[in-house]
């Protein structure tokens, strides 16, 4: 009996040094893309100001190439100030960053990622907290809408 309880315990301690070997895997490729500034946000779900979460089905990102960066993801929210006939929705745009700051938390495994993008009709403030793991929340706040958080991912950028 001892023999089999033994055996557990060493199969257990093997096995999960092998998880804990590819989580600092996902770390190290996690830093790497955030330190380099080369890096996706892919959004999983979507809260406005006023209303609850929203998941969603498709494919929506914010990619960040060191100093360029491209959104498109969907709005729920209210526009304070939109252009006569506008028909284009959510918030689209491939500009070039005013201010792209990236800072470590070691404490709290965490990324703290502030940008500032202008584009002709708006300006964009957007507030990015990832994790080691790469889970991450990010907040876009807008001169011309209402804020609005998105929950997502960080990921290697689609070549």
């Amino acid at each position: 009996m001892k023999r089999i309880a033994l055996l557990i315990l060493l199969f257990l301690v093997a096995f999960g040094s092998s998880f804990a070997q590819e989580d600092k895997k996902k770390e190290d490729q996690i830093r790497q893309l955030i330190e380099n500034e080369k890096f996706q946000f892919s959004a999983r779900s979507v809260t406005p100001m006023s209303g609850g979460t929203i998941n969603l089905t498709s494919e929506y990102d914010l990619v960040v190439d060191t100093t360029h960066v491209e959104a498109w993801l969907p709005y729920y929210g209210r526009a304070y100030q939109t252009d006569y006939g506008s028909t284009e929705g959510g918030i689209k745009f491939k500009e070039r960053a005013k201010v792209l700051d990236v800072k470590k938390d070691d404490k709290k495994k965490t990324y703290e990622i502030r940008i500032e993008v202008d584009t002709d009709n708006d300006s964009y403030k957007i507030f990015i907290r990832a994790g080691y793991t790469g889970y991450a929340s990010m907040d876009i706040i807008s001169t011309r809408r209402q804020s609005v958080s998105y929950y997502g991912i960080i990921e290697p950028l689609n070549e």
